[in-house]
C-alpha cells in the first residue's frame, strides 16, 4: 500500500508542478496504527515503517526523475533535493507528542497544525525547496484540521468505524490552492484514497453511506428556489414559471418523478448527495491521459499563441475624476451599512413511507456585536474590489461630514460584504464601453498546451478539458484523443463532423487570460479553423458554449464577461489579427455559426 500510496502521489505531483502556469503543492497523508513504527526511538533507532516509506520513496523519486523530459528542469530539481534530504519530506503528529520535549518534533508539530502556508509553500524562507509534504498521524488530525492540498489519504491502519471513513477522506475533500495562495474552483480534482482489500467495496459504500445521510429532495423550497435563481440571474418567480412549464414541478412546487433526472441534470443547483461518477474504483476505472496531437496543434498553433498572449484591461482616464463620488453614493446607499446577523435554521426530514421530505421551520436570528478595527474594514474592501484605501477613507470622512458617524457601530464584515456586492453591480452596469485592452510585452511563456519554449505538451490533465468522458476516437481534425466534455451541448461539437472545419479542440479551462470588468478572468470553450468557402483562406472561430435557451437565461456576470470579450477580440482585429467570437446557446448547432461567419466573410 505503502508503494501504491506514493506512485499515485507522484502521478498527481507531476501533473500539479509540470503541467500549470502556477504550481499546486502536492501533500499526502498517511494514517497508522502505531507512533512506534514511525517516531524514531530514543535510542536512535529508525523504526520498520519508516525504513520501508524512507526506501520507497528514495525508488519512487529515482522512477519519477527517470521518467521526465528536458522541458521539466524545475520539477527535476524539487525532486533531487527531496532526494538529497528524505527526511525533510516527511513529518508526523501523534497525541504522544504532546508530552515530547524534543524540539524537532515540537517544530514538525508547529508546521502540521498552524503553518498551513508554510507547508503549502514550494521554498523556505532561505530560498531553498520545501519539500515537506508526506503527513503521518493516527487519530488526532481526524478532529479539527484539514488542508486543501491533500490528494492522497493512505489507511495502513486496521479499519475504524464507518463514521470515521468519512471524517478521513473528508480531510482530502477541499478544493486546493496554487503558490500564489489562488483557490481553484472550476476544475475537478481526483483524491487518492488507498485502503487495503478488506475494505474492496469501498467505494461503492461511501457513495452510498454520503448519499445515505441525505434526505433526497422531492419538494423545493422557496429559500432553495431563491438561492438558485439568484444564481441564475433571474427572479424566483421566473425560475418558477420556467419549471412549470418545463413540467419539472406542479403548482406546490413538488418534484414529479417522471421528469426528475432531467430535472436535475439541467438544474444540478437543486441536487443533494453525490453522484456515483464522483467516487472512483481505480482497480477498476483506470485513469486515461487526454493526449495532445501534435499535428493537429501545428495547424492550430497561430490562433492559440494569438489568443493566449497576456493583456492589460485600462479603463478611461476620466473615470478617476468621479471614482471617490461614486464609492461615497454606494456608501450612501441603504443597507449597505447594516448589522450583523447569526441565523440558525431547522429542517425536519417526515417520511410518507414511500418517499422523503424535507420541511423547513422558522428559523432563528440574532444580532450580534462584531466590529472590525477601521484599518481592517479599509484593507478588506481593497483588496477585494481593487478600490485605493485613500479613496475609501475619503469617502467614508465625507459620509461622515454629510450624515454624521452613525455607521461606525456598523464597521463589521456584513458591510463590507454589502459594499463589495454594490461595487460590482455598479462595475458591470456602467463600465461597459468605459475600457479598452492593450497587449503586455511580457513574453508568451508555457501555456496549457505548450512548454515554455513553444513545444507542445504530450498530455493534458482531463479535469482542465471536461468532467464527463465517454469511449470512442474523436475525427482526426479534433485537438485530443479522447471525448471529454462537460455539457450535452460541447458532447454534440466534439463528434460533430463539419466539413469547412480544419482543426478544432476545446479550450482548456482558464488558460486563457482574458481580463474583465468583473475583476476575474474570462476563457472562452472552443477555437475553430476553418476554410473558407473559396478554399484559399483559413477563418478563426472562438465559441463560448452555454447550454441555455437564449441570451435572458444567462446570468448577469456571464453576460457581462461575454461582452468583454467582445471588446477584446475586436482588440485582436484592429491589431492585425482577425478572430470571430461568437456565443452558442441552447439548440444552436456548430454548423450554423460557422456558415453564418462565412456569409459575414463573403459580404
Amino acid at each position: 500500500m505503502l508503494r501504491l500510496a506514493l506512485q499515485r502521489h507522484f502521478e498527481t505531483e507531476k501533473e500539479n508542478f509540470c503541467n500549470r502556469n502556477y504550481k499546486i503543492k502536492t501533500l499526502a497523508l498517511f494514517f497508522i496504527d502505531d507512533i512506534t513504527s514511525y517516531r524514531v526511538s530514543k535510542d536512535g533507532k529508525k523504526p520498520y515503517l519508516l525504513t520501508i516509506f524512507e526506501n520507497l520513496l528514495e525508488e519512487q523519486i529515482k522512477k519519477t526523475i527517470e521518467s521526465l523530459d528536458e522541458h521539466d528542469i524545475a520539477y527535476k530539481e524539487y525532486l533531487e533535493a527531496s532526494l538529497s534530504n528524505l527526511n525533510a519530506c516527511h513529518a508526523g503528529y501523534f497525541s504522544q507528542d504532546n508530552s515530547d520535549s524534543d524540539e524537532d518534533i515540537a517544530k514538525e508539530i508547529d508546521i502540521i497544525l498552524n503553518g498551513k502556508k508554510q507547508l503549502l509553500s514550494f521554498k523556505n524562507e532561505d530560498g531553498s525547496y520545501n519539500t515537506l509534504r508526506f503527513l503521518f498521524s493516527k487519530w488526532t488530525l481526524k478532529e479539527g484540521w484539514d488542508n486543501p492540498n491533500i490528494f492522497t489519504i493512505a489507511k495502513l491502519r486496521s479499519s475504524g468505524s464507518e463514521n470515521s471513513k468519512l471524517q478521513e477522506v473528508g480531510r482530502g475533500l477541499r478544493l486546493p490552492v496554487d503558490e500564489n495562495g489562488n483557490r481553484i474552483s472550476n476544475e475537478e480534482f481526483m483524491l487518492n484514497y488507498i485502503v487495503d482489500f478488506t475494505e474492496a467495496d469501498f467505494a461503492k459504500k461511501l457513495v452510498d453511506q454520503i448519499n445515505g445521510e441525505l434526505p433526497q429532495t422531492t419538494t423545493i423550497s422557496e429559500e432553495r428556489l431563491e438561492v438558485v435563481a439568484k444564481k441564475l440571474g433571474i427572479t424566483s418567480d421566473e425560475l418558477f414559471d420556467k419549471l412549470y412549464d418545463k413540467h419539472y414541478i406542479d403548482r406546490h412546487k413538488n418534484i414529479k418523478a417522471e421528469l426528475r433526472d432531467a430535472f436535475f441534470e439541467e438544474y444540478p443547483d437543486f441536487a443533494t448527495g453525490l453522484s456515483s461518477g464522483k467516487v472512483k474504483d481505480r482497480n477498476k476505472e483506470k485513469n486515461k491521459p487526454v493526449k495532445i496531437r501534435k499535428a493537429v496543434y501545428c495547424e492550430i498553433k497561430e490562433l492559440w499563441e494569438t489568443i493566449n498572449h497576456r493583456y492589460l484591461l485600462f479603463y478611461d482616464d476620466d473615470l478617476n475624476d468621479s471614482i471617490e463620488d461614486v464609492v461615497l453614493k454606494l456608501f450612501e446607499k441603504p443597507g449597505v451599512f447594516t448589522d450583523l446577523v447569526m441565523h440558525s435554521e431547522r429542517d425536519k426530514v417526515g417520511s410518507t413511507g414511500t418517499e422523503m421530505t424535507i420541511v423547513r421551520e422558522t428559523d432563528v436570528q440574532y444580532i450580534i456585536q462584531k466590529p472590525l478595527p477601521y484599518n481592517i474594514f479599509l484593507k478588506r474592501i481593497a483588496s477585494t474590489t481593487n478600490l485605493p484605501i485613500k479613496i475609501l477613507h475619503s469617502a467614508l470622512c465625507k459620509l461622515a461630514r454629510i450624515h454624521g458617524t452613525g455607521f461606525t457601530a456598523h464597521i463589521n464584515e456584513s458591510s463590507i460584504a454589502s459594499f463589495c456586492s454594490e461595487f460590482i453591480a455598479w462595475k458591470n452596469e456602467n463600465l461597459q464601453g468605459r475600457f479598452r485592452y492593450e497587449r503586455s510585452r511580457a513574453p508568451l511563456g508555457a501555456t496549457a498546451l505548450t512548454y515554455a519554449d513553444g513545444s507542445v505538451r504530450k498530455e493534458i490533465s482531463q479535469g482542465r478539458i471536461g468532467t464527463k468522458i465517454v469511449p470512442g476516437t474523436p475525427s482526426n481534425k479534433y485537438l485530443y484523443d479522447s471525448y471529454v466534455y462537460d455539457s450535452p451541448l460541447e458532447k454534440e461539437n466534439i463528434t460533430a463532423d463539419i466539413e469547412e472545419v480544419i482543426v478544432y479542440g476545446k479550450i482548456p479551462r482558464s488558460s486563457i487570460a482574458i481580463p474583465t470588468i468583473t475583476g476575474g478572468m474570462y476563457s472562452p470553450d472552443f477555437m475553430y479553423i476553418v476554410k473558407h468557402i473559396n478554399g484559399d483562406e483559413e477563418i478563426n472561430i472562438v465559441v463560448e458554449t452555454k447550454d441555455v435557451e437564449n441570451k435572458a437565461d444567462l446570468r448577469g456576470i456571464e453576460k457581462v464577461k461575454i461582452e468583454c470579450a467582445r471588446v477584446f477580440f475586436e482588440m485582436l482585429k484592429s491589431d492585425g489579427y482577425t478572430v470571430y467570437f461568437r456565443d452558442q446557446l441552447g439548440k444552436k448547432q456548430m454548423a450554423q455559426i460557422i456558415n453564418e461567419v462565412m456569409d459575414i466573410k463573403s459580404s
